[in-house]
């Protein structure tokens, strides 16, 4: 199940003695397993019903779970780290206890094993939990989800956002829901006692993400501000920001351009060009908008460019140093020959 499934279950009592958290979105994995604990722990008696262990020996984990709760029906305890579920072979030997004892849990506890990351699927107790459908999954949220967590996330804290200000603010932060969390909590400071968040808050106050930076790079170089795009590339190589990893990023946004140039000329709609690039429709509605200044030949050119530049890049024939700064000189050659 995936973590609404299971924020679902948790919401209707729907709860399983045994769960198996993993992926990669490990604000939303805590999350959930902070509200799991205050389901089945009573305030003020939380440090007596609640277990946390790391890597433990079958022993010890048995020792925990068969722990009577005390003035509550249930004990929670948590396994962190659990080499059983990992590459290594630490495990090996536990496996046949470990499985032999989950199908005999007692009433009186919620057993949940706390991955970091993703479990070894190769293994013999992640067979079990998936048999028995006790897997969680945290995996990234896609861009719909994080504009209706947000949406939902601010209306909590009594403000209002419309989803294409949502969207637009996933796509400057990024998809990762702890950063997320703190953009929005800056902006519900920023507007104090105003009850609604505006496009214009989210750039005075928000962090942009490197691939926002680089669309916003591509953006200005593209309406004929080179020196604004060469403030960004300078803003986000002070940021620690590697020269590789920017271009790659540069490679993307002109594929992007390039084949919304394309089904543009094809009469793709705006609503199917999201789903065929692969981004959200506030991305897809600027990268149309920024390819229909130039012909679909001229930015093949600059996408082949970037191609060929990548390449040589990596085979050592340039170096790192202004190796971007070179390659938007070349671009701005190419787009306005």
């Amino acid at each position: 199940m995936n973590h609404n499934a299971f924020f679902a279950a948790l919401k209707a009592g729907a709860l399983r003695a045994c769960y198996l958290f993993e992926g990669t979105e490990e604000y939303i994995k805590q999350q959930a397993l902070r509200q799991l604990c205050q389901k089945w722990l009573p305030p003020g008696l939380e440090a007596l019903n609640l277990a946390e262990l790391s890597d433990p020996e079958p022993d010890a984990l048995i020792a925990a779970a068969e722990t009577l709760p005390l003035m509550t029906s249930k004990r929670v305890v948590v396994v962190r780290d659990a080499s059983a579920l990992s590459a290594s072979r630490k495990g090996d030997g536990q496996d046949d206890a470990l499985l032999d004892y989950l199908g005999r849990l007692p009433d009186t506890v919620c057993l949940v094993f706390y991955v970091k990351g993703k479990a070894d699927a190769r293994r013999r107790l992640y067979g079990w939990f998936k048999k028995h459908d006790a897997i969680v999954d945290f995996s990234p949220m896609s861009d719909a989800e994080c504009v209706q967590w947000v949406s939902a996330s601010l209306r909590r804290a009594g403000k209002t956002i419309d989803r294409v200000t949502a969207a637009r603010l996933v796509f400057t932060v990024g998809r990762d829901a702890a950063l997320l969390k703190q953009e929005m909590d800056k902006l519900c400071a920023y507007v104090q006692e105003r009850p609604s968040i505006t496009p214009e808050d989210i750039d005075a106050v928000c962090v942009r993400s490197t691939e926002c930076s680089v669309f916003e790079m591509v953006n200005a170089q593209t309406d004929g501000r080179l020196d604004r795009a060469f403030a960004y590339l300078t803003d986000m190589l002070g940021g620690g920001e590697s020269e590789f990893a920017i271009l790659s990023m540069l490679l993307r946004q002109y594929r992007l351009l390039y084949h919304a140039r394309r089904l543009t000329d094809e009469g793709v709609p705006a609503s199917e060009m999201a789903r065929l690039l692969g981004v959200a429709p506030f991305a897809a509605g600027r990268a149309q908008k920024q390819a229909r200044r130039f012909d679909l030949r001229r930015l093949q050119n600059a996408y082949d460019y970037l191609l060929e530049w990548e390449y040589r890049l990596k085979q050592g024939q340039i170096p790192h140093e202004a190796c971007v700064h070179n390659a938007m000189l070349r671009l701005e050659e190419i787009l306005r020959a």
